[in-house]
């Protein structure tokens, strides 16, 4: 099977951990070519950053047509779908979803484009995942939850039953969630929090239990 070129949008940490995800994967089914970074930052241009290149900014990708999978190593949401946008135009480009080899999830659970999957998550049943959302390693998914596209889990968050997260929503590490809650879009949730009421969009939540603080 011909490898597929792919580049990582951002060379920041989680960047290099999206990278030794993809190495990962290469070990078991050696699908992916991958070229290197692209980063917007001045004082990455032309570094090599755990052992790949960091290729150029956001123009390199722009004149790039030759077939390409991008994956978007960002974990703000509303700066990964700004970045999508940036990039959706082109024809050429293609966004995986990403799903290192050692995830659980059944046969029932519908996951969107550009996806990531991080080491030892657990998604369950009737699960409904829009596009670009990220979930870090550990996370754990109950049954008839919907992640709407954009939304982030940073590491270890639990999600109970019927929970429904907005769009760009983003969620601190070690975060619980009880069942049938509604996260609203754009709402942040603090790390280590323990979510029991239902989270308006657009605001920031901290706390055991959650209480909002913005």
């Amino acid at each position: 099977m011909e490898k597929k070129k792919l580049v990582i949008i951002g060379a920041g940490g989680l960047g290099r951990e999206i990278l030794f995800m993809l190495l990962d994967i290469n070990k078991k089914n050696n699908c992916y070519d991958i070229l290197g970074f692209i980063d917007n930052t001045p004082e990455l241009q032309n570094k090599i950053i755990n052992n790949f290149p960091v290729l150029g900014d956001d123009s390199w990708l722009h004149n790039y047509n030759d077939n390409i999978d991008v994956t978007i190593a960002v974990g703000t949401p509303q700066t990964k779908k700004q970045i999508y946008e940036r990039f959706s135009y082109k024809k050429n480009i293609s966004f995986p979803t990403i799903i290192e080899n050692d995830v659980k999830y059944s046969d029932t659970v519908m996951i969107g484009k550009g996806c990531i999957i991080g080491y030892h998550s657990t998604l369950l049943a009737n699960i409904f995942l829009g596009d670009f959302v990220l979930l870090n390693h550990n996370c754990a998914i109950g049954h008839d939850v919907k992640l709407e596209s954009f939304v982030t889990l940073y590491g270890n968050v639990s999600v109970s039953g019927n929970v429904t997260i907005g769009s760009c929503a983003e969620i601190g590490n070690g975060t619980r969630i009880l069942q049938n809650k509604t996260i609203g879009e754009n709402s942040k949730i603090g790390i280590g929090s323990v979510v029991i009421r239902n989270v308006p969009p657009n605001c920031t939540v901290f706390g055991n239990p959650a209480k909002r603080v913005f």
